[in-house]
């Protein structure tokens, strides 16, 4: 028998709205009896109260027009359509409260006929529901938090005959996160049931976990200026790579801060201990964090450093903040989550404010590289492409860029890069449309037993 797999769609409301044709058709929910028709809408459907009164102007029920009934009186795998006024004389006469619509047939009780006690019972009428018009538009996303179920293939039908649709949503199949390639080779051609369930991100404003990415991020900020305003000496660790009190001082702050914020979700960074990978495969989610990415930059005195801290999920980044202390700037993102720039005002943070990646000008790309690792391989790389312009910029800002529409492509094309290095520029790049691509094709992982990123593309043209 065929089992019921769960689905969490993450995505902004009007992206959601890809997915009316499939409520057209019809998906599976649960009424409970004891509640009247229009309760029902509001309590196990969750539509608005408004909704139900101003815009559900026409119900049906197993294709007959209906005002009210008792859930009692409908039979297990009943059809329920909602509808907003239909145009025409047929229209008005289906209309709730309309001044011939007494005359049709197929109205039972109201309300005030509803048996009290009943709405406790655990028992519940399992029936097909089908959204039209107006109510499709303005209510979908209500009932899509409180689940539906459907033939699990034909969401995957959905998204190949769209490519656009949900191209920027966060899925996580059976509580595993999924990019959209994955999850339509997993479902395509399924014949079993999907529970899915649908959460909206603000367009406005990041999330409460990214926001408190970004305080995290920014306080670790703080710290490292204070130590650049009043001096500090370099070491030197194995790799030969730079050490300073600020690398230390930042990756204490964000370990109290994360403690707080996250208790018990383990942390990786690049100041802390050594974990072997045994340990680490074991975690389903883990923070990676660089306190300090480009301590050549801030030992030079440029300001391209950052903060950079990453939730991972399941073996990709999920989260992600980088904060440019000597520029007053954080990011954040993540894949369905969106992306979001703040710039310091004075002493306080400005507004959030939304960005995207940009088209590329097909007059020819801006590309980045690394200031501090330039590569050979990068002139044989884009001797076939139309570039107009290469910068160069240092840490994890180039992800940043790419983000926020001021760049096209940065290819990393040399090795020894690190997990810290990449994780949470890499979310906030997806979660700005972009994405950040193996050489073969593949959305770079992490918490890899090498910790290695190596080579790969991070680009304003979303995985395919």
């Amino acid at each position: 028998m065929p089992t019921t797999r769960t689905l969490l769609i993450r995505a902004e409301p009007e992206a959601l709205l890809a997915l009316t044709p499939i409520l057209r058709e019809g998906v599976t929910v649960s009424l409970r009896p004891g509640l009247s028709l229009r309760q029902s809408m509001i309590q196990d459907l969750g539509l608005c109260p408004e909704c139900v009164e101003e815009r559900v102007q026409t119900v049906f029920l197993d294709g007959s027009p209906v005002d009210d009934i008792d859930v009692d009186s409908a039979a297990p795998g009943c059809t329920l359509a909602l509808a907003g006024a239909l145009p025409g004389v047929a229209g008005i006469a289906m209309r709730r409260g309309s001044p011939v619509g007494v005359f049709r047939e197929g109205i039972t009780h109201g309300v005030a006929q509803i048996q009290a006690g009943k709405a406790g019972q655990a028992r519940t009428v399992g029936a097909t529901l089908k959204l039209f018009n107006t109510v499709a538009l303005e209510c979908l996303t209500a009932v899509l938090e409180q689940g539906v179920e459907l033939r699990a293939g034909r969401l995957a039908e959905l998204l190949e005959a769209d490519p656009a649709a949900l191209a920027q949503a966060g899925f996580s199949l059976d509580g595993q996160t999924i990019d959209r390639a994955g999850l339509m080779a997993t479902l395509t051609g399924q014949a079993g049931t999907l529970r899915l369930t649908a959460e909206h991100c603000d367009a406005d404003s990041p999330h409460p976990d990214l926001a408190a990415l970004a305080t995290i991020a920014e306080a670790a900020g703080a710290a490292i200026m204070d130590v650049r305003r009043t001096g500090f000496s370099v070491e030197y660790k194995n790799d030969a790579s730079p050490l300073t009190r600020a690398d230390l001082a930042a990756h204490e702050v964000i370990l109290r801060g994360l403690a707080e914020r996250f208790p018990g979700v383990p942390v990786l960074s690049e100041e802390g201990a050594d974990m072997p990978y045994e340990q680490r495969a074991r975690w389903q989610r883990l923070f990676i964090v660089d306190p300090l990415d480009g301590t050549k930059e801030f030992v030079k005195e440029l300001g391209e450093f950052c903060v950079c801290i990453a939730l991972a999920e399941n073996g990709f980044p999920a989260l992600g903040a980088v904060h440019v202390p000597a520029w007053g700037k954080t990011y954040v993102g993540g894949l369905g989550r969106g992306a979001f720039r703040r710039e310091a005002q004075g002493e306080a943070n400005g507004p959030w404010q939304a960005i995207r990646v940009r088209r590329p000008d097909p007059a020819g790309l801006t590309v980045l590289a690394s200031r501090s690792h330039p590569s050979p391989d990068i002139e044989a790389f884009l001797a076939d492409k139309r570039v107009a312009e290469r910068i160069t910029a240092g840490s994890a800002l180039k992800f940043c860029l790419v983000a926020e529409g001021k760049a096209d492509l940065y290819p990393r094309l040399n090795t020894g890069m690190r997990e810290w290095d990449t994780a949470a520029g890499q979310a906030v790049l997806e979660g700005a449309g972009g994405s950040v691509l193996t050489l073969d094709g593949k959305r770079l992982a992490v918490n890899k037993p090498d910790l290695l990123s190596g080579t790969f593309l991070a680009s304003a043209k979303p995985a395919e």
